[in-house]
């Protein structure tokens, strides 16, 4: 679809993406053609509604619920934020006319068609519904007929969108295709998608819907008390569609068993999504080319969709939205936004439990974030149950070398929804800035930000890992859901001044991106590349993210062991433990600088700049090799041993959190103590508090300021 000229008062850019053109305007919205900085043709929803407080965390919440859907023949959600206080939706651009369009200019589709379209539409019901996810209006214009298959649209959103949402008088969704329970006030769950779907089927093979059109009186009559009209559907299709149309919503199949029953053959359920997907695909469609890095698991630029309804209601009927992406297929280029694990400091974070605790905590130069919480697993052979992550380069991602935390704290916060208590001091360079994790069953998986002026934790989402930049400009989260993905890794990446939330595409699998650490300088990102089973990865490969262009930057590298990569002393350099125990820089090409042998393994916090003596010295931290027991502090430069810190079974080393002191754990007697501790590893001061059992499921993230 060619756009047509912008109009006075539309913008020139909305987040990181240049207005090119109209594409539509409905009663919500305008839909505008945006290109990225790549290049990349995108579609940006501004919308124009007045939603107010409350619809706008309704909105944000139904975001939330479109990024946990797989990417199988949905339509991307890339980017959302506001503009001037208006809320926009940026998302992948499908190359191709909705179903609606083309039932109302060429009429029904032809048999292979109508099969590729009943597949691919069901493959993205089953994603949808396993991400926990109701569409609630699925109709032939919000299909569309991209050129390597169908994309379902306007999932899960129009609940926040949609003013005619079910509240006893209105009704959400479009009458031809909503099943009698909406019209009893039941409201919309799966089984209603189902009766939506064998709804369109039918249109796309007769040109119009099973039930009729026309006064809303007489459509919701025949829904309730006729039989369905199926046309000249025939074969498996017509009996599928005939128990999807069932007036009894417990007589209709799930999606995922509607979908095993016209591929016709048994399909293991992790395989189920790819091969609808494969299934639905014009046989002469060819994947096109990913772009990538050389040698790298292809970091991506945005593609992106979008619906504008037919100006006349067409077979769909009028709808009461414009645009609402969802997810895409793999197979096509997209920035996209979660990720699988989080690998807590030198150990891997999953959703499956391990034992001990993560901690991520800042240092003056060496790690702008640390945690403690989570199901962290050293990974480097160190008595610690608790890391540190986020290593940096440089001073400014906690303290500097003239900061060091005060030795007493003099008040008091709460993580929200455990007994953990913070003990702070507003003298603080650092704190904690995001919490997540599980305490109770039944509560999903909940993740809290830090508001910078206030000090109030604030709810960012369910099954999210945050972590948030030296100085909080971004906020960069991984998500649990991503470990059930077959197709790519993502990050979601938010912009705190501006709102934006985008969704980059890391690295693809097999193979997992994980471990974020914010690099000193508050703008760029590293991740490991990993493969193998959940505690049991290898280091393939890394990813570095630049935060301010959104850009991708990826390659995968031969050695190294699961500890991962953390940040050098400079921002241009990395380092890992290699297979033979070696601890090696690298540069950001992946060549070898230095390799230094016989140090111990490696603590996973990056390099940082501590005080030793009367001097200071640039230092990486290993389990002191042989004999020596404790915490060796080596120097970066040369190798020499500059520091051995004591330690013992009761207390972890967890990373730097200024150039005097670092972060360590304490667990006695049920409690758990996150402790302030010195180089002589005496404790300093208690930084916070609260049961092992918390504490060991939630994850806190200590950051600059």
């Amino acid at each position: 679809m060619e756009p047509h000229p912008l109009l006075a008062g539309d913008p020139a850019q909305v987040g990181s993406y240049r207005v090119a053109g109209r594409l539509g305007q409905g009663g919500q919205g305008v839909v505008y053609l945006g290109e990225s900085a790549a290049g990349e043709r995108v579609a940006i929803k501004l919308l124009t509604y007045a939603a107010g407080e409350e619809g706008r965390a309704g909105f944000a919440k139904e975001i939330e619920l479109a990024r946990r859907v797989k990417a199988f023949c949905t339509a991307t959600v890339l980017a959302t934020g506001e503009l001037n206080g208006v809320p926009y939706v940026i998302s992948e651009y499908v190359d191709g006319p909705s179903l609606a369009r083309v039932l109302a200019e060429r009429g029904p589709l032809r048999p292979a068609e109508l099969r590729r379209l009943a597949i691919g539409s069901l493959t993205a019901l089953t994603a949808i519904h396993q991400a926990g996810v109701v569409h609630r209006d699925l109709k032939p214009g919000n299909v569309l007929l991209g050129r390597d298959g169908p994309r379902v649209i306007d999932f899960g959103i129009s609940r926040a969108l949609d003013s005619s949402e079910l509240t006893g008088e209105h009704l959400a969704g479009t009458p031809p295709y909503m099943a009698p329970e909406q019209f009893g006030g039941a409201g919309a769950g799966p089984p209603a998608d189902l009766f939506a779907w064998a709804a369109t089927v039918v249109c796309a093979a007769s040109g119009k819907p099973p039930f009729g059109s026309g006064d809303l009186p007489s459509v919701l009559n025949r829904i309730l008390s006729a039989e369905p009209d199926l046309g000249d559907l025939r074969g498996d299709l017509r009996d599928l569609v005939a128990r999807c149309l069932a007036k009894d919503p417990a007589a209709r199949p799930t999606a995922a068993r509607a979908l095993l029953t016209l591929l016709g053959h048994p399909v293991p359920p992790q395989g189920l999504l790819t091969e609808g997907t494969k299934s639905a695909a014009p046989p002469a469609a060819a994947p096109p080319a990913v772009a990538s890095s050389p040698g790298v698991p292809s970091a991506g630029s945005p593609s992106v969709s979008h619906s504008v309804p037919p100006a006349s209601g067409g077979p769909s009927g009028p709808s009461p939205s414009t645009l609402v992406p969802g997810r895409r297929s793999g197979r096509r280029l997209a920035l996209i936004g979660t990720a699988a694990v989080l690998v807590a400091v030198a150990g891997v974070a999953v959703a499956i439990k391990q034992a001990g605790t993560t901690v991520r905590g800042a240092t003056g130069t060496g790690t702008p974030g640390t945690s403690i919480g989570g199901t962290g697993v050293p990974a480097t052979g160190a008595p610690a149950t608790a890391q540190t992550g986020v290593p940096s380069s440089t001073p400014s991602g906690a303290a500097t070398a003239d900061e060091v935390l005060p030795t007493t704290s003099t008040t008091t916060a709460k993580v929200p929804g455990t007994k953990i208590t913070l003990h702070e001091n507003p003298a603080d360079p650092v704190w904690v800035n995001s919490a997540y994790g599980t305490v109770r069953r039944g509560e999903g998986s909940p993740a809290y930000v830090r508001d910078a002026k206030t000090g109030k934790f604030q709810y960012f989402g369910n099954f999210q890992q945050p972590t948030v930049s030296p100085y909080g400009a971004y906020v960069a989260a991984l998500s649990i859901t991503t470990l059930t993905r077959t197709d790519y890794n993502t990050i979601r990446l938010v912009t705190t001044a501006t709102g934006e939330d985008v969704e980059l595409r890391t690295a693809d699998k097999p193979g997992n991106t994980l471990d974020a650490r914010w690099n000193a300088d508050g703008r760029h990102l590293l991740m490991t590349f990993s493969n193998g089973r959940p505690g049991s990865q290898n280091t393939a490969g890394f990813v570095i993210v630049d935060a301010a262009t959104k850009s991708v930057r990826s390659r995968l590298t031969p050695g190294g062991r699961k500890g991962g990569y953390s940040w050098g002393p400079d921002a241009s350099t990395l380092m890992r433990q290699e297979r033979d125990g070696a601890i090696s820089f690298v540069g950001l090409d992946g060549t070898v600088v230095r390799t230094f042998r016989d140090k111990g393994d490696l603590m996973n916090v990056g390099t940082a700049t501590v005080r030793i003596g009367t001097g200071t010295a640039t230092v990486f931290a290993t389990v002191c090799p042989g004999t020596l027991k404790g915490i060796c502090l080596w120097d970066a430069t040369t190798g020499a041993r500059r520091a051995v810190i004591p330690s013992d079974k009761s207390t972890t080393f967890n990373g730097w959190l200024d150039s005097e002191h670092f972060l360590t754990t304490v667990t006695k007697a049920g409690t758990t103590r996150l402790v302030l501790a010195g180089l002589d590893g005496k404790t300093k001061r208690v930084l916070a508090e609260g049961p092992a059992t918390e504490l060991k499921a939630v994850t806190l993230w200590y950051s600059r300021k």
